[in-house]
């Protein structure tokens, strides 16, 4: 019969296959790399914050706060994108996401190497942030070029099995856990304290010690050294007599006024009124 065949129930077949296309395997390539790529995301997001944790109280927790959020939210969509793409729900999430990551990581490997050429071979810093840049950057670069093939436009149309609302809720559900534990975390760690001295007085601080100048440093004066290796260690009068003792606008003066960099304020010689004889 022209056009085709008939079946023994007259049923006419035409040269389709039943059913939607096999999933190509770039577009199964470009679902577990965005599932990788989620995973390192979140991995980074409990990294920053066990690492800023550990510091103790702190107030620079702003940026570690903002990208913890922004990693949780852009794992959440490869996750939600991987899924959508597998089942041919869609690929717009994954050319959004890999295109927002591959933008970022690209950014963060330029700033890296600018401030590793201001440095030099010393700042191994910037050159782990670099490799970390690089190797982020490849992962959305090399999703990209998979989903923007033909087969993977073809198949991400067949809408095959749409993502379901309980689905997307326990697969974002954990991600949203970690990006609100992440940021009550870091606001915690991040919030100041208030210390009162004896005669009402307020300042507020971390309460934790700063190091003093390191010898070779700048600002580093041996005058001054074991004065401030004892207000450093817990002795406020030694912080006291450190700001009594130095000139005005000294950075040991400051040192000194601060209780050993545990204020924010200065006590201008009221360590002593503020924490005790020792902290």
């Amino acid at each position: 019969m022209p056009g085709g065949r008939t079946t023994g129930r007259g049923a006419r077949v035409t040269g389709e296959r039943y059913g939607p296309p096999p999933r190509p395997a770039t577009a199964v390539a470009a679902a577990v790399l965005a599932l990788a790529q989620a995973a390192v995301l979140l991995l980074l997001v409990l990294v920053v914050v066990v690492d800023v944790a550990g510091l103790g109280r702190s107030a620079d927790v702003g940026l570690p706060a903002l990208l913890a959020i922004g990693a949780c939210t852009l794992a959440g969509l490869d996750l939600l994108g991987g899924l959508s793409l597998l089942r041919g729900a869609g690929r717009t999430l994954l050319l959004v996401t890999a295109a927002v990551e591959a933008g970022v990581s690209g950014l963060a490997s330029v700033v890296a190497l600018a401030g590793l050429v201001r440095a030099g071979a010393s700042s191994s810093g910037d050159a782990l942030v670099l490799l970390a840049a690089v190797a982020l950057l490849a992962l959305p670069v090399v999703r990209l070029v998979l989903v923007s093939r033909a087969e993977v436009r073809a198949w991400s149309r067949t809408g095959r099995d749409p993502v379901r609302t309980g689905t997307v809720a326990a697969l974002l559900g954990p991600v949203a856990a970690l990006a609100a534990t992440a940021t009550v975390v870091l606001a915690i760690t991040g919030t100041d304290a208030v210390f009162t001295d004896d005669v009402g007085g307020t300042y507020s601080g971390s309460g934790e010690p700063v190091a003093p100048p390191a010898p070779g440093g700048q600002d580093f004066d041996g005058h001054f050294a074991d004065a401030a290796g004892d207000c450093y260690g817990g002795e406020m009068a030694a912080c006291d007599d450190l700001y009594a003792q130095t000139p005005v606008g000294d950075p040991y003066e400051t040192y000194g006024s601060t209780c050993g960099g545990r204020l924010d304020d200065e006590t201008y010689g009221g360590c002593v009124r503020v924490f005790g004889p020792t902290d």
